[in-house]
């Protein structure tokens, strides 16, 4: 069935394009993307470039487009619903679920090639060495961690044992982890550093745990309102487009090397955990098996070509 619904998409995308060919280039596409959770969170600063240079890789045949970021800072939640009306946003990248995926239109390309399932943890200086002699995933298990309420990693760490502890508030969760609420605070590769760098400054306990990657499938897609095909075609063709150039990777390399070198994947001890609402065949069905990164790589040899 979701063969099916993948291949009815992109007909419709196609048919769509055949029907609005003529006056592609006399539009004017208006994307409205997401403003962050938080004052403090510039975790999207990487998607709102990203689709800047789709849009400029489309625009012999779309035309020209504005790109606007939302001054409503919004819950997940009220996100999903204003996406489905496309008024007050049409587009947002977000991690994957199955809910989205059948009431928005999802671009199926993990615009993070996997990255932040790349999850290390935030924790209290006090904690690091029960975090260094940690040797199994049920003596991490045992371990509360927080999450906010609407992630979607969060049913993944449940299922896998963990013993959640939710917020609703991005900002919160840091004062709780402070207050001892959790031990373990999850983040991806491409947010902890920068995460920690800013909350320190209100809870200077904090630091990046050297030792342990949790690795949960998950992928950041481009979803769009149902109201705004043209602009799904648009991403869709544009994305295709600047991986085939390399641009896709020159952006997202000198994005985020600095974190993948800091890191040091490849010298920690990884734990792999299943994410119920997405597979990596799923995640690589468009782009192909060597698009997502591979934690156990030597960053440094890649990333010497882009930085």
């Amino acid at each position: 069935m979701d063969d099916l619904r993948r291949f009815l998409w992109f007909f419709n995308l196609l048919i769509f394009g055949v029907l609005t060919g003529i006056s592609a280039s006399y539009a004017n596409d208006q994307f409205i993307i997401n403003h962050s959770e938080s004052e403090l969170d510039n975790r999207y600063q990487y998607t709102y470039d990203l689709l800047t240079l789709v849009i400029e890789a489309t625009k012999a045949d779309f035309g020209e487009a504005s790109l606007t970021v939302s001054d409503m800072i919004m819950s997940r939640n009220r996100i999903f619903r204003a996406l489905k009306d496309g008024q007050t946003i049409n587009v947002i990248a977000e991690a994957s679920k199955l809910e989205w995926d059948e009431q928005l239109i999802p671009i199926r390309i993990p615009i993070r090639k996997g990255i932040q399932g790349f999850r290390i943890f935030i924790i209290k200086q006090e904690n690091a060495a029960a975090l260094a002699n940690i040797t199994t995933l049920a003596q991490l298990t045992s371990l509360n961690t927080g999450s906010g309420s609407q992630w979607s990693t969060k049913v993944a760490l449940q299922l896998a044992g963990f013993n959640v502890v939710e917020s609703t508030e991005y900002d919160n969760l840091f004062n709780m982890l402070s207050k001892g609420r959790f031990v373990t605070f999850g983040r991806g590769v491409n947010e902890i550093f920068q995460e920690v760098a800013l909350f320190k400054q209100h809870y200077p306990e904090i630091v990046v745990d050297e030792h342990i990657m949790l690795n949960i499938p998950l992928a950041t897609y481009y979803y769009v309102s149902p109201n705004k095909p043209r602009l799904a075609q648009r991403i869709q063709i544009g994305l295709q487009r600047i991986i085939d150039n390399s641009q896709f990777d020159q952006l997202f390399y000198q994005h985020h090397c600095t974190y993948l070198l800091k890191s040091k994947l490849n010298q920690r001890l990884i734990f792999k955990i299943e994410n119920p609402f997405i597979s990596e065949s799923e995640m690589t069905s468009i782009v192909g098996n060597d698009f997502l990164l591979n934690p156990k790589d030597d960053f440094s040899v890649l990333c010497s070509q882009y930085l």
